[in-house]
């Protein structure tokens, strides 16, 4: 993922807890990616670390509840 996608992402106008649920399992990856990259600068972006935080909540949720269970979706 781009520095440009990630910023987008990061300046997001919706919430992380309403973007990360709608994400694909490829581009919730993606994004936990480059969140890490850029948490690994001296300088991270402002938010960066919240979005990393929730990325890794959703992915922890989506590894016990296959399926999409999680979401109320059987």
């Amino acid at each position: 993922m781009n520095s440009s996608k990630l910023f987008r992402y990061l300046n997001h106008p919706r919430d992380p807890e309403e973007v990360l649920p709608t994400l694909t399992a490829e581009e919730l990856a993606d994004l936990l990616d480059a969140l890490f990259q850029n948490l690994d600068t001296p300088e991270p972006e402002f938010g960066a670390q919240a979005w990393y935080d929730l990325a890794v909540e959703e992915s922890c949720r989506r590894a016990v509840a296959p399926d999409g269970a999680a979401h109320g979706v059987a």
